[in-house]
């Protein structure tokens, strides 16, 4: 983890101390062990669900033609 931390400060120039790097590393396996279980559910036959508000109207609009 503190290789990818390594490569990403020097890619983008953060100028990150030794000291940061490793708190860095340690936020980020936190952070895998917190989303650990999402990872490991299946959905491989479960369809994405889409939000539709049904406060907003649609709206027609005109197709632009040949004039």
């Amino acid at each position: 983890m503190k290789e990818a931390i390594r490569r990403l400060n020097l890619e983008y120039g953060f100028d990150l101390t030794e000291r940061e790097i490793d708190v860095v590393a340690k936020q980020a396996q936190e952070a895998a062990l917190l989303f650990r279980p999402l990872f490991d559910v299946d959905l491989t036959n479960i369809a994405p669900l889409t939000k539709i508000d049904k406060r907003v109207k649609k709206t027609i609009t005109k197709k632009k033609g040949k004039k």
